[in-house]
């Protein structure tokens, strides 16, 4: 009987070490979702500051 606890033992120890795998997996999954986030923000506030010089470049030549 002890040869099928055995087995039982390694068998836990590989679900536990996929489960470990999963849980790292998860954890790089929300840092890349953070980093994409804040990439998108950053890209979306240098739009709007280009976007806000060429509005004033063109406001200017308007009133020139």
């Amino acid at each position: 009987m002890e040869g099928g606890s055995g087995l039982g033992d390694e068998r836990g120890q590989m679900a536990d070490s996929q489960l470990a795998e999963v849980r790292n997996m998860r954890v790089l999954l929300e840092e890349a979702r953070v980093l994409a986030r804040n990439l998108a923000y950053h890209r979306r506030a240098r739009l709007e500051a280009v976007l806000g010089q060429a509005l004033e470049e063109l406001r200017s030549e308007g009133r020139g």
